[in-house]
């Protein structure tokens, strides 16, 4: 493990998570294929509805033994994973516990199917997967939606297996729910009224979707990951000045605190801790390791005078 500071934090290489949602025909899979150097885990059986020009190398997986031996097989030579859908990959989880019982003691009913310590095995399955995923490729979780009406209010929401709605979102960067406004198709990446969505790194709002033609490159995502990593460069450099005031002024503490020796520097140093130049986190930092030397010089606070005393002083 290594402490590393904010200035010299490097995310260029970061890889998304990201999730698309939407309903059937809005073109999800072909949205997720254009991230960059695509393998496709077709756990929905989803490719044959993909454009041929737009198709990448594709795994069809029934069980979830498969998609691990898949995935791992494909490290170093892909750089994103789209799963098509996620909805199905949870499917396979649950069998996965289902079919392991000595494996996931407790995971299924009895009676047969899953049970609620199931489902538990299945969202800490989805969170390992994930993770590990993360630390190879972008990731991209497709999932289709449901449209439900409560009065006039309509609400879009990911079809995927009881609780696991809410966790999937856990381990996602992004989140967008594609949809169709005035023929134009858009991601939406700001959570509304109809739908959950997720935004991070400069990316939110409604972002257009450009139509392809023949010819044209699939590229929507490859271009949005860069522009992510981008950002996040950004915001690194717009930091580097506060960063380098902060190093500056912590730099002086230990010997600040050296100068404290009595109640009455002590009180001397309080009036001047709001004057210093603080950066980022300072003044907090600073007021922590101000308390902590004068408990080490056994001096007490008095609330009534507002004040350090000494330790056997009386208020």
């Amino acid at each position: 493990m290594a402490i590393v500071k904010p200035s010299n934090m490097d995310f260029s290489g970061k890889n998304v998570i990201m999730i698309i949602s939407g309903l059937p025909g809005t073109g999800k899979t072909t949205l997720a294929l254009s991230a960059p150097d695509v393998l496709l885990i077709d756990a929905d059986e989803g490719t044959a509805r993909v454009n041929p020009a737009h198709r990448k190398d594709t795994s069809i997986c029934k069980t979830f033994d498969e998609v691990k031996a898949d995935v791992a097989a494909a490290k170093g030579q892909y750089k994103t994973i789209v799963v098509d859908t996620g909805g199905a990959l949870v499917d396979m989880m649950k069998d996965h516990v289902i079919s392991h019982p000595d494996e996931f003691s407790g995971g299924t009913k009895k009676s047969g199917g899953i049970s609620q310590q199931g489902f538990g095995f299945v969202k800490q399955l989805f969170l390992d997967f994930s993770a590990d995923l993360r630390k190879n490729f972008n990731v991209v979780y497709i999932f289709h939606e449901s449209k439900s009406k409560n009065g006039d209010s309509i609400f879009y929401d990911l079809v995927c297996e009881g609780s696991a709605k809410t966790l999937v979102y856990q381990p996602a960067d992004l989140a967008a729910h594609l949809f169709i406004m005035n023929g134009k198709r858009m991601l939406g990446f700001t959570p509304t009224e109809e739908y959950t969505a997720k935004s991070a790194y400069g990316i939110r709002g409604t972002v257009q979707v450009p139509e392809l033609k023949e010819g044209d490159p699939n590229d929507f995502l490859t271009k949005l990951f860069t522009k992510v990593r981008e950002n996040l460069k950004a915001e690194t450099a717009a930091l580097a000045p506060q960063q380098k005031a902060y190093d500056d002024l912590m730099a002086g503490v230990p010997g600040m605190m050296e100068a404290i020796t009595d109640a009455e520097s002590a009180n001397q140093f309080a009036k001047v801790i709001d004057t210093l130049p603080h950066a980022l986190t300072s003044k907090k930092e600073i007021g922590a390791i101000y308390k902590a030397r004068c408990k080490e010089l056994g001096l007490k606070w008095d609330a009534k005078q507002k004040a350090w005393v000494a330790g056997d002083a009386k208020s």
